[in-house]
């Protein structure tokens, strides 16, 4: 506990309070139209396949509770929170090729323009291509001299996103818009790659993104950089240049860095974005919205004192039934409850986990799951001292009889919140991932506050009272069983 709430106060930054998803706190939403060649009608396969692609981009990033659905010929992305720079990132057509750079230049300052009105896609490929585009075999000289007349301002549509010919020569703009590349015919696909993920350099501390290829790619690389040590080599996606790192000797590790000026947030999206493929149509995303909350916060505090007036129930009860043992329930619920907040604030931080309605509907069935395990050990505990026991020397068999039912009990529990999590969409896998996550807590708490107090309560003169641990009736059950046994004894041997 103290070293999750050391990571809430001490690191990371970002608040100490869950974040919110959809229906509590509202969200920012993108539309993507998707952008046929004819501009005719995307298929509607095509548009599932997208969706589905979104939706394991948006499942690599954690629970993070967004919405992807398809509305007529568009995709339109929801995501907690009001950036909407997550939604874009998702919609990425995510082309990546690897290029050989030929040049590179500084880019010439130049307005923002926009698709002339009356112009079809198809239009406005065939001139970014025939501008910008040229043949492996071709003579590089036009497409130099149209390097300083390209226009790189980012918020410049860019035709050729998703459409440029990886067997040609292209004209390209890093993303920040500042140089302006001659990139050569693609040497890698991105279709190749095997796995991309977001780390940091030991050196530097620098974010990078480790991608590992497979198939041919896997032995050609090694060999193309050792034959071409000191160039420079373009990682493009979407016909933009990611990063063109130079080539500083023979690569023959199974994965290669691309470097670049990553952020965290960033080199995160790019492997996310590179590891589940690429969508089978381009699109273009519309100016972010945002949407109110579809259940809102007032949802929330009912929810909320939903599950504070049961736990004030199921707290009432055990301290009644079992005094204090009940007390030792508190203590452990309190102390299960204190890990939930501070691990949903962490993972809020780490994986975008949003808590939504559903979410809370896990927990609540989670914590009343953790009671149940309280009530199993108890209950054999009483068990063991109907059979004679002291309290003292029925708290270990009574633990030994407990914690298998209590191992089975919460297995079953996390295979079916795993099965729901794995098989499920939408929200409902925010109930299974809650779910889920206090089911391990139960375990947890059970095994290293519950039971150990229970332990010490035992050792104790005071708490092990049959008028203070409430098993006085169960003492007394066991003192007439005695008794009765003594009896008998007796009767026997005077009649014998």
């Amino acid at each position: 506990m103290v070293i999750v709430y050391v990571l809430v106060f001490f690191t990371g930054g970002g608040g100490t309070k869950p974040k919110l998803g959809i229906d509590l706190q509202g969200g920012t939403r993108v539309t993507l139209t998707a952008r046929t060649p004819d501009n005719t009608a995307p298929a509607k396969d095509q548009l599932d396949r997208a969706k589905q692609i979104i939706e394991q981009r948006v499942n690599g990033l954690g629970v993070s509770g967004s919405e992807v659905i398809i509305d007529g010929n568009n995709l339109v992305i929801t995501v907690p929170g009001t950036d909407g720079r997550q939604a874009r990132t998702l919609g990425q057509t995510a082309r990546l090729y690897v290029r050989p750079v030929v040049d590179v230049k500084a880019a010439t300052p130049m307005q923002a323009v926009q698709q002339p009105a009356g112009e079809t896609n198809a239009q406005a490929i065939a001139a970014a291509k025939a501008a910008r585009q040229a043949p492996a075999n071709a003579n590089t000289t036009q497409l130099e001299a149209q390097m300083a007349k390209t226009n790189c301002n980012p918020g410049s549509a860019d035709p050729l996103q998703g459409n440029d010919d990886p067997n040609q020569y292209l004209v390209a703009c890093s993303q920040d818009g500042a140089q302006v590349y001659l990139l050569g015919p693609e040497i890698i696909d991105g279709r190749d790659i095997a796995s991309a993920t977001a780390t940091t350099t030991q050196q530097s501390g620098a974010w990078i993104v480790q991608v590992g290829f497979k198939g041919a790619a896997q032995s050609f690389w090694p060999k193309y950089t050792g034959e071409n040590v000191g160039k420079q080599t373009a990682f493009t996606l979407d016909s933009k240049v990611v990063s063109a790192p130079q080539i500083q000797g023979a690569i023959t590790s199974p994965t290669t860095e691309i470097s670049g000026n990553f952020s965290q947030t960033t080199a995160t999206d790019l492997a996310n974005v590179l590891k589940y493929g690429s969508l089978p149509l381009s699109f273009k995303s519309s100016d972010a919205e945002t949407v109110s909350a579809t259940l809102g916060l007032a949802s929330l505090r009912a929810g909320l004192i939903a599950g504070a007036i049961g736990l004030v129930a199921v707290l009432v009860y055990a301290l009644l039934y079992y005094r204090m043992l009940g007390f030792l329930t508190m203590l452990s619920l309190i102390a299960s409850g204190v890990m939930v907040y501070g691990i949903l604030v962490l993972l809020g931080r780490w994986i975008n986990f949003t808590l939504d309605l559903s979410g809370i509907a896990g927990l609540i069935i989670g914590i009343g799951m953790t009671a149940d395990s309280f009530v199993v050990y108890f209950e054999r505990i009483k068990d063991e001292m109907r059979e004679g026991r002291s309290f003292r020397s029925a708290v270990p068999r009574g633990w030994a009889r407990a914690r298998r039912t209590i191992w089975s009990g919460n297995a079953v529990s996390f295979i079916a919140a795993a099965a729901i999590y794995f098989l499920a969409i939408g929200e409902v896998r925010g109930f299974a991932f809650t779910l889920g996550l206090t089911t391990i807590l139960d375990i947890v708490v059970v095994f290293l506050v519950t039971h150990p107090l229970v332990v010490l309560a035992s050792r104790s003169s005071f708490l092990s009272k049959p008028s203070v641990n409430g098993l006085g009736a169960v003492t007394q059950v066991a003192r007439e069983r005695r008794a009765a046994a003594t009896g008998a004894t007796k009767k026997e041997e005077a009649v014998r």
